[in-house]
């Protein structure tokens, strides 16, 4: 299977205010490129709980691209790609949000969460977060990074591929009858081809 896994850790409790991005591109099953990138979030405002978390500071940050002079780069890993993450209520959401603040058409895409995946892959499971799961499944990370955490996110993918012998985004929604969400330029529809065909009618 073919995606690319993403994580974001954030500057305050607002969406927009992204401060970094893991990537970790997956081909055919296999990790192919893994990038952190530094990013100078909108608005410039640090609390110190999110600081605690990620360890990012303001001054690691200050000098860096906001996120519209990274997105030529980061939208090829986006575009026409099936999208995961865990917890895509938060990093989907984040992106969405980053993107209407500068007003940049969302990219087209599919999306799906490995928080709902892992839910069914392991229901035995006390516990869903990345580092709980992570650690039960045997996957060595640095938490709250978000280049390990996006990494994370794609192993425990893999991992539920291997154990399940599937292989695609649509077996495994099929199999988990968890829904794969989408997105494309003015619209981001996170659960079923009913609701997509409502949002575009009522946005026609």
């Amino acid at each position: 299977m073919d995606f690319v896994a993403i994580d974001f850790e954030t500057a305050s409790s607002r969406y927009t205010s992204l401060c970094s991005m893991g990537i970790c591109t997956v081909r055919n099953n296999l990790i192919t490129e893994r990038k952190e990138i530094l990013i100078k979030p909108v608005p410039f405002e640090f609390r110190d709980f999110n600081i605690r978390i990620h360890g990012i500071t303001p001054e690691a940050v200050m000098y860096k691209p906001s996120f519209d002079k990274y997105w030529p780069m980061i939208r090829p890993y986006l575009e026409g790609r099936t999208v995961i993450a865990h917890n895509t209520a938060f990093d989907i959401t984040a992106l969405c949000a980053t993107l209407g603040y500068f007003g940049i058409p969302y990219p087209v895409c599919n999306y799906m969460c490995t928080v709902k995946l892992s839910q069914k892959a392991y229901p035995e499971l006390k516990s869903h977060k990345l580092n709980n799961l992570c650690e039960a499944l045997g996957i060595s990370f640095s938490h709250h990074h978000a280049y390990d955490d996006a990494y994370a996110c794609a192993m425990v993918l893999l991992r539920i591929l291997e154990d399940y012998g599937l292989s695609s985004a649509a077996e495994l929604s099929e199999y988990f009858g968890v829904p794969i969400g989408r997105l494309y330029p003015g619209c981001r529809v996170d659960t079923s081809q009913k609701a997509e065909k409502s949002k575009l009618s009522g946005s026609a």
